[in-house]
């Protein structure tokens, strides 16, 4: 699999793969790596990519009647050459639309852009839809960011105080989230609503800071040890170095009708701590 390779004026790095338009790795300048990527991942067509940032579209996981979190993920998307900004922002786009084939699940005429930008400790992946057809639709998506961590059980996710989240391993909706901050120890996998506008994931060495315009919802997602063993991509132990917190639009579906746009962002600033 070819990758499409970013460098900004100061050195911040990203590897995004066609397939999918799949961020794979983000290293900010003077940095480490930010992104999880599973050790057993496979690089091949209509096979997702386990780790790194998923683009979920036009279906966010079971939720309707396309495969699990929908195609745009196992597709090969069309990459722009990369550029430099003025500023030193390495910039690169993927495009996607519809064919035959995904017309033949998703009736509908679309044009999805992904941008991602890395300058400094920054990355930002933005995610845009436009309507290109003469038929309303909605849709549901997802940014599905793995984050690496060096322990997950001491890490904190803060900022989700006081949301309201749906617990998708006991199908209860409406739980309130009461912590100050958000611990991993086991098996987690949440959709919080309307999520404030700063998300920070903080660990011993460094804090993550998360922000998602244009999403409104959160999902916070680990396997823990015992689903993880089930998961034949992914590498064991794994889940003890990763934490995804994906910006999120799915307690209210996106309506597009023809001719409309809608964009969501995910920003990540990696902040180091004395």
């Amino acid at each position: 699999m070819e990758f499409i390779h970013l460098r900004s004026a100061d050195g911040a790095t990203a590897k995004i793969s066609p397939l999918g338009a799949h961020v794979c790795s983000w290293i900010p300048a003077q940095g480490s790596e930010q992104l999880f990527l599973s050790q057993k991942t496979e690089f091949k067509e209509g096979v997702a990519i386990r780790g790194g940032i998923p683009v979920i579209f036009p279906q966010f996981a079971g939720l309707g009647s396309l495969p699990k979190h929908g195609f745009a993920r196992t597709t090969l998307w069309q990459a722009d050459t990369p550029f430099l900004q003025n500023d030193g922002t390495a910039v690169v786009e993927f495009h996607l639309k519809e064919n035959i084939a995904r017309l033949t699940i998703w009736p509908y005429v679309f044009q999805a852009t992904l941008r991602v930008q890395v300058l400094a400790r920054q990355l930002q992946v933005t995610l845009t839809v436009q309507n290109t057809g003469d038929t309303a639709f909605q849709f549901t998506s997802a940014l599905h960011t793995y984050l690496a961590v060096n322990d997950v059980s001491q890490t904190r996710l803060h900022g989700l105080q006081d949301c309201l989240y749906r617990d998708s391993l006991l199908a209860q909706d409406h739980c309130a989230e009461h912590a100050a901050y958000l611990q991993i120890h086991g098996e987690t996998d949440r959709i919080y609503c309307n999520v404030p506008d700063l998300l920070t994931l903080e660990q011993a060495h460094q804090r993550l800071e998360i922000r998602q315009p244009g999403f409104s919802d959160a999902v916070v997602w680990n396997p823990g040890p015992d689903a993880a063993v089930r998961l034949p991509d992914f590498e064991f132990g794994g889940e003890q170095k990763m934490l995804c917190v994906e910006a999120a639009a799915i307690s209210h579906p996106i309506h597009l009708a023809p001719g409309a746009q809608w964009s969501g962002s995910q920003h990540l600033q990696c902040v180091l701590l004395p």
